[in-house]
């Protein structure tokens, strides 16, 4: 059943059984209006009254074609692992619940035609608006302390190793196989490398099917060498980019944590790391800059706080996905050719390479 078809008939009274339900409480529905569509799905703002207290929540879908959510299991997998995370992330936005639809009534699971994940509605400025606002202007300590507060943070939750925190003894074999599983999902999932590259436009100026296809070799030989490093399993956000961060003055809060709950902390430290690149690329055709400052602030307090050396050879894989994200034709409209082409040059320069070296 196509997902736009259950959308429609979603009526306010069931959202306000269900919420009833969950509460507990009688509820009044104050609001309910669609908020936008993105890539992956759409948002819906509810704002409700329960015992007197007014809240804001979001209803989130996703859309079935494309990035292997194809199947409405495959939608329903993907929220709940967002639900999951968000309870163990600390400063992530509160998710309520993952709720299904069957014959038009909301309900925890059960037989649903449809799945959606109902979140708290969170305030403040994305971080990438900040990003886009430095492009030309000067850079301030309030920027580079934002950069270094990120990578704090990043520094904190990845400190949780999965062999660490996990009470049973004998779990080498469930991390080894999460570890590979992560790896393999850099390169297969349809949210990474494959699945980005397969909603790319069939035709391209400056690159093409071969390509494509170079990149995902490299990227499988870099994993074939990377992928017994279970012992670096640890808590992840997963897609830590700037419009997954929400900024209130100094303090900020996460959004959307997916696709793993343990996993590579290279993801998430390259996840950002790479606009920082990327954005320099596009001011000034070169990494430079206000957007190099930052992303050495970034990258440089990490390393310290951390002492990962190990991080450098494992980067490669994950930048790589991260550059085919940030070239994209129809996700970032707004860049020359020129830039998306030095985006991949990167991408597989870093995989040629084997380790990345910021200084280079």
């Amino acid at each position: 059943m196509p997902l736009e078809f259950i959308e429609t008939k979603i009526p306010k009274s069931a959202v306000r059984k269900y919420l009833e339900g969950k509460l507990r409480e009688s509820v009044i529905i104050l609001e309910y209006k669609r908020l936008g569509t993105g890539w992956h799905g759409t948002g819906y703002k509810i704002v409700f009254e329960s015992n007197g207290k007014k809240e804001t929540a979001v209803l989130r879908t996703k859309r079935p074609e494309g990035f292997s959510h194809d199947y409405a299991a495959d939608r329903a997998a993907s929220f709940l692992i967002q639900h999951r995370l968000s309870s163990m992330l600390p400063k992530h936005n509160e998710s309520f619940d993952v709720v299904g639809v069957a014959k038009k009534n909301l309900i925890s699971l059960g037989e649903c035609d449809e799945f959606f994940h109902l979140a708290r509605f969170a305030e403040g400025e994305p971080y990438m608006e900040e990003l886009y606002k430095t492009k030309g202007s000067g850079l301030s300590r309030i920027d580079l302390d934002k950069a270094a507060a990120l990578s704090d943070y990043l520094a904190s939750i990845h400190a949780k190793k999965f062999l660490h925190i996990s009470k049973d003894k004998d779990k080498h074999a469930l991390a080894k196989s999460m570890y590979r599983r992560h790896l393999r999902d850099c390169i297969g999932h349809g949210e990474m490398l494959l699945g980005v590259f397969d909603t790319y436009p069939d035709h391209i100026e400056w690159t093409g099917r071969d390509e494509f296809a170079k990149i995902c070799n490299l990227a499988n030989l870099s994993r074939e060498k990377l992928k017994d490093n279970y012992k670096r399993l640890s808590l992840v956000h997963g897609d830590f980019h700037p419009g997954n961060i929400l900024f209130n003055g100094a303090n900020f809060e996460l959004l959307d944590a997916s696709r793993e709950l343990y996993g590579e902390p290279a993801d998430d430290l390259t996840a950002l790391g790479i606009n920082y690149i990327w954005l320099s690329v596009m001011e000034r055709g070169s990494f430079g800059g206000n957007f190099r400052k930052l992303f050495e602030k970034f990258w440089n307090d990490y390393m310290k706080r951390t002492e990962d050396c190990e991080i450098k050879k494992i980067a490669p894989l994950f930048f790589a996905f991260r550059s085919v994200v940030v070239a994209h034709p129809l996700f970032y409209k707004e860049q020359s050719n020129e830039c998306r082409r030095k985006m991949f040059n990167f991408a597989v320069n870093v995989l040629e390479d084997g380790e990345f070296n910021p200084k280079k």
